[in-house]
């Protein structure tokens, strides 16, 4: 088991996203839940594409989730 960070942003009436940890977990649907549910199964999709390949996964170490401000 692992935690993920799943970013989630609007897309019109539906929602999309990524995992911050994993590049290229990505997921959207009807419903905040249903792109959390989809980036999950992509997490435990390409984890095991990595394993296959036998190659490390490329996990990243999430250091700050805060929103800040920028001048534009």
């Amino acid at each position: 088991m692992r935690k993920v960070t799943p970013i989630i942003y609007s897309v019109g009436e539906d929602y999309a996203g990524f995992a911050a940890e994993l590049p290229g977990a990505t997921g959207q649907g009807r419903t905040i839940e249903e792109a959390i549910e989809e980036i999950c199964e992509a997490v435990e999709e390409l984890v095991i594409e990595y394993k296959i390949r036998n190659v490390p996964v490329p996990w990243k170490v999430v250091v700050r989730t805060e929103p800040v401000t920028v001048s534009v």
